[in-house]
């Protein structure tokens, strides 16, 4: 219709018939003069909210920038780059160096590198080969060893010839022989022994295997509390710990728990097992016998993952359920179902092993070499197997059993029949720890990877040495420097955005995007200021916050990084600093609990700035809001503004019809009245 009376009215104006006036126009002129000034105001909110937008976006990014800074403060080992070589690569090299390692040289001697135990089978024809007749058999596994205690044994330097007092203690009791000329350290050892309460020592005092000076070995096997003291107005001595005294807790053998469970022979009913972990369900049947209902249960799905096997009582009349390792049980077993209620007691209570082996009973349910791989390696003992065609003759097939390292790995098997096992041909490694002499101090770990030796460092054994190997870690500080003043540009670097967006005069991007939000810039700009510069949670020394580094704001807010303060702090206080960012902790997390440096408390603060609730994104969310509000705005008034503009076209439409029916009549008439005159004229 809008377009007939746009066309209508072009018509009559080209025409000459009507007003004359372009009537299209005209309705276009006045809509305008009220569209335009409104659509105007509508896109300059739009513009507005979309400036708002991408500048609360710029905001959240560089407080994120802020945060990564911080990031790199937060975690002991990355405040500083450390490095570390080996003298000998072939028998000690180094995985991984964190930067709290302390710089320094550390000599080691390894005397065995640790390794796991080794066995194999006999040797078979093939992999299905019967070994029991055809027959399901057990096998037992113990693994584990019995450690005895270790008694401590000390040495001390000593001089030979000299004329010296002889000071002897423990801790707790002294020896104190007058001065006197020795001629050897026998004659001192000597006057020891010979010195009164000698005998109340806890340790004997004699000459060391190599000769040189004086061993005190411990009366008692166990750990020392008190290093012993050897002086004199002699010579000084330097006392190592060779043999480091080791207590162990009294040997417990473990005991498998044994379950009675009561049970009705002639029933029809469910069966459910379980064992808190495993659960094997039965559905419901009818039954003459307990060894009918055990059939169904060792048949049920998940059977062979219970703790425990399930077998008949000795009278018929209920059930056994004896776990396959020994350890005390947490959850005592179940068996329920739809017919009569179970009872469940303890027939025999579960010990867990204590300095002894854990033993496992496995049940071999196929007879052959591949179904002993099978049970084994489904038990989970720590020992696992693998089936080798050693390609030699008729009988290449034998199974290899490979146990965990170090000398608590070690196992044995025992089984009806004898798979071969416990033949000494059949050994090919004994499991054993390493032992490694580290500054004199002697060491046994059950790994060749040494992670608790040398703080921060890892260390990997590769071979026996006969001399000392050499570690040098070299400590590199410069890295927090670097991160300092990378955290101090990233600051400033926030607070010229914040002035930029606030500056309805500046000519950059942006600029006074948020000039009607001063408040948020103030805020957000106070409450980062006094984050940074708080006190940590873990002041440590002198060292409390930021500005003993020698980060500090100058009168323009902005913040300057003295190098001289933070040297001067470094050289002094390394540790306290490393305390005061990070509370002596790695890999820091805003979940962890306890204290956690101020490096994290900012970053937690600065976080919670940018998350999904808080502030700039709040802020952010709101100004998205607002720019659809105002295009749906714009988009009313659109409609609005055509339905107006219609309106306009339909009247004048209407105008121009009138006129063009009022310009007819008038040409009629003309015409008329011109015929009447011609007439009255001809006459």
């Amino acid at each position: 219709m809008t377009e007939v009376s746009s066309v209508t009215n072009t018509v009559l104006t080209t025409l000459d018939i009507g007003s004359g006036i372009d009537s299209a126009k005209l309705a276009r002129d006045l809509t305008d003069a009220v569209q335009i000034p409104q659509t105007q105001i509508a896109q300059g909110k739009i513009d507005t909210s979309e400036a708002s937008i991408s500048a609360y976006a710029l905001v959240k990014f560089q407080v994120d920038k802020l945060k990564a800074s911080f990031e790199k403060l937060n975690d002991a080992n990355e405040l500083a780059t450390s490095s570390g070589v080996s003298s000998d690569v072939t028998k000690m090299t180094l995985s991984s160096v964190a930067g709290s390692a302390v710089a320094g040289s550390y000599d080691f001697t390894i005397s065995q590198l640790a390794q796991n135990q080794r066995v194999v089978s006999d040797q078979y024809t093939a992999t299905t080969q019967s070994l029991n007749g055809g027959t399901a058999f057990g096998i037992s596994i113990a693994v584990g060893t019995t450690q005895s205690a270790v008694a401590g044994v000390y040495n001390a330097t000593a001089t030979a010839s000299e004329t010296t007092s002889l000071v002897v203690g423990d801790g707790t009791n002294t020896v104190s022989v007058a001065s006197a000329t020795y001629g050897s350290i026998d004659a001192q050892v000597s006057a020891i022994q010979g010195a009164s309460g000698y005998g109340n020592l806890l340790f004997t005092v004699g000459v060391n295997s190599d000769g040189d000076g004086i061993a005190f070995t411990y009366k008692s096997s166990g750990s020392v509390a008190s290093t012993p003291t050897f002086t004199g107005t002699g010579s000084t001595h330097t006392i190592t710990n060779p043999i480091v005294g080791v207590s162990v807790s009294t040997p417990v053998s473990g005991v498998a728990a044994q379950y009675d469970v009561t049970g009705t022979v002639s029933e029809t009913t469910t069966l459910k097992v379980s064992d808190g972990t495993t659960t094997v369900s039965i559905d419901s049947a009818s039954y003459t016998s307990i060894a009918q209902q055990i059939t169904a249960i060792q048949a049920g799905s998940g059977y062979s993952n219970l703790q425990f096997t399930v077998a008949e009582n000795d009278t018929n009349s209920g059930f056994v359920f004896t776990y396959k390792t020994t350890g005390a049980v947490t959850a005592a077993p179940t068996l329920t179902g739809t017919g009569s209620s179970h009872s469940v007691s303890v027939d025999i209570t579960g010990e867990t092993a204590i300095n002894a082996p854990t033993t496992t009973t496995i049940n071999v349910s196929s007879d052959t070499p591949s179904g002993v791989v099978s049970a084994i390696n489904a038990a989970n003992t720590g020992v696992t197997a693998t089936l080798v065609d050693t390609g030699t003759g008729a009988n290449n097939f034998r199974i290899m059993l490979t146990g965990e390292t170090g000398s608590n790995g070690v196992f044995t098997l025992n089984s009806s029949p004898d798979l071969g096992f416990h033949d000494t041909a059949n050994t090919l490694q004994v499991a054993q720890n390493a032992v490694v002499n580290y500054e004199g101090l002697t060491i046994t770990r059950s790994s060749n990877a040494l992670t608790d030796v040398i703080d921060g460092i890892t260390i990997n054994l590769m071979a026996t040495s006969s001399s000392d190997v050499r570690l040098i870690i070299n400590n590199d500080r410069s890295t927090l420097k670097n991160n300092i003043q990378d955290m101090v540009t990233t600051y400033n670097d926030l607070l010229t955005l914040f002035d930029n967006l606030e500056d309805t005069e500046a000519s950059l991007e942006l600029s006074g995007a948020l000039s009607e939000d001063g408040t948020f810039v103030r805020f957000l700009g106070d409450k980062i200021r006094s984050t940074v510069f708080a006190d940590s949670s873990t002041t440590s020394g002198s060292i409390n916050a930021m500005r003993d580094l020698g980060v500090n704001i100058d009168r323009y807010g902005k913040i300057t990084f003295t190098i001289a303060t933070y040297d001067a702090a470094v050289v002094s206080n390394y540790d306290n600093i490393v305390t005061m960012l990070t509370a002596d902790t790695s890999n820091e997390n805003l979940y962890s609990s306890g204290s956690k440096g101020l490096a994290q408390d900012i970053i937690t603060v600065l976080k919670g700035l940018t998350d999904a609730t808080g502030i700039v994104t709040a802020r952010e969310v709101t100004a998205k809001t607002d720019k659809v509000d105002y295009e749906q705005e714009l988009v009313k008034l659109e409609k609005r503004m055509d339905v107006i503009y219609n309106r306009y076209l339909t009247q004048f439409g209407a105008m121009e019809g009138l006129m063009a029916t009022i310009d007819s009549t008038k040409n009629y008439l003309t015409a008329q009245f011109e015929t009447l005159s011609k007439a009255y004229d001809n006459k």
